[in-house]
């Protein structure tokens, strides 16, 4: 690819994962672009090194990996470890699942509460342990393409974290496919295992 090209990925990745009404799986193309404005960027020369480095699969997974964290700079420090991670986690994908599934029924169970239903106006088990690190991102998009919890839930609409939460699962789904009969039958295994 040339560095020009990259530039037009990464803008278009990013106007995906920032901006509610931009698809980029309904998009024909990658965002047009003036290579004039790309040629006065003060990060030319990164686009160039990424160009050298990366086929355009690897460099779609990198940009990926780094939004979903949160990252919506180009190159932010951590950047190379943050996709490192992310392609660990979809290398092990399932192993994870069923590490998180295991943590989420145990949780339920202490709690006596339903993991992906909010009860109360609070936030679902399932996200607290999102946010407290203790299950994977992924995760949770498989529940949600398993059961559409995420949008179903509308105890949370005025929320603003679960608000920002919900862009990204909808935003990041596409990106995580899966065999959801296999995920379905994995989820129905651990919670007969952990839940009474």
């Amino acid at each position: 690819m040339e560095p020009f090209d990259v530039y037009r990925l990464y803008m278009s990745l990013k106007l995906h994962f920032t901006k509610e009404n931009y698809d980029i799986t309904k998009q024909k193309s990658m965002v047009s672009c003036k290579r004039e404005t790309f040629m006065k960027r003060k990060d030319i020369l990164l686009f160039r090194k990424l160009a050298k480095r990366m086929q355009r699969e690897e460099m779609i997974n990198y940009f990926v990996a780094n939004f979903v964290e949160g990252h919506n700079g180009l190159f932010e420090g951590g950047s190379d470890e943050i996709y490192r991670d992310w392609k660990s986690r979809q290398e092990k994908l399932t192993y994870q699942f069923t590490q998180d599934l295991a943590t989420i029924f145990l949780e339920a169970e202490k709690q006596e509460k339903d993991p992906l239903i909010s009860y109360d106006g609070q936030h679902p088990i399932v996200f607290k342990l999102y946010l407290g690190k203790k299950i994977a991102i992924e995760t949770i998009i498989i529940l949600d393409k398993l059961f559409d919890f995420v949008y179903s839930n509308t105890t949370l609409t005025d929320d603003f974290v679960w608000k920002d939460f919900a862009h990204l699962v909808k935003k990041y789904r596409i990106f995580i496919r899966i065999d959801r009969e296999k995920y379905r039958q994995l989820w129905i295994k651990e919670k007969g295992q952990v839940v009474c």
